[in-house]
């Protein structure tokens, strides 16, 4: 693993209610062309759409992790007032499993630091895109357990997406316990997903908006016409 761009910042605003959230995206080879153009877009008008929420800027800290042959920390978590959108080129194997792990070290890390200081938070978001399987079955097992773990006992919001039409949405429920009767995904084609990353700052902005105690009651904004929402 490697980080590629600048490492984490502190939290900014800490009087706020803050939300963390990870974009964890595939530049395996599988994405070359269209898709990774698209994915660059959608990076780019993830930041221009949160721009249109000042209150959403300050409470929102997002942390942007690849995954190909090895896993990159594009960007380490920063208040989304200091966004940079990386340009990422698709080479490589998909090695998914590690980066679940990793992008779920990096939550707990920056749930450790709003801790430290004092700073209330809503639960942390996992946005996680793909166009294929994972390649590194070695790490599957573990990957699953951490993933069923956190997600069961609500200590992340994983919200998967696949892409184009060798995406398995059966390997992406792997990851969802089986406590979950919903275990939902989000499918697109590969010319046109980047609208899903304004629906994503969308739903980030309505969480910082929201109470708290009740964020497991907050109405969602509705996906896109190009993105199937499927259980």
């Amino acid at each position: 693993m490697s980080e590629t761009i600048k490492d984490r910042l502190p939290v900014d605003n800490m009087g706020e209610c803050h939300v963390a959230a990870v974009l964890l995206v595939d530049t395996s080879a599988s994405m070359s062309g269209k898709s990774i153009e698209e994915l660059n877009r959608g990076l780019q008008e993830f930041y221009t759409a949160l721009q249109q929420d000042p209150l959403a800027l300050g409470r929102a800290d997002v942390s942007i992790i690849s995954f190909s042959s090895a896993v990159n920390i594009e960007m380490g978590f920063r208040p989304a007032e200091m966004y940079e959108s990386p340009t990422l080129e698709a080479h490589g194997m998909t090695a998914m499993n590690e980066a679940l792990i990793t992008a779920l070290d990096e939550i707990e890390k920056r749930k450790a630091l709003y801790k430290s200081q004092g700073v209330k938070y809503y639960r942390p978001w996992l946005f996680v895109l793909t166009d294929g399987l994972p390649t590194d079955s070695s790490k599957e097992k573990e990957a699953i357990s951490k993933m069923q773990f956190a997600i069961e006992n609500k200590k992340v919001t994983y919200m998967p997406m696949g892409i184009g039409a060798k995406a398995d949405l059966d390997q992406l429920k792997k990851y969802y316990p089986d406590s979950v009767q919903a275990k939902v995904t989000l499918s697109a084609n590969a010319e046109d997903f980047a609208t899903a990353f304004k629906w994503l700052s969308a739903s980030l902005a309505e969480i910082t908006h929201s109470d708290p105690k009740i964020t497991q009651n907050v109405t969602l904004p509705g996906t896109p016409s190009n993105i199937v929402v499927g259980i």
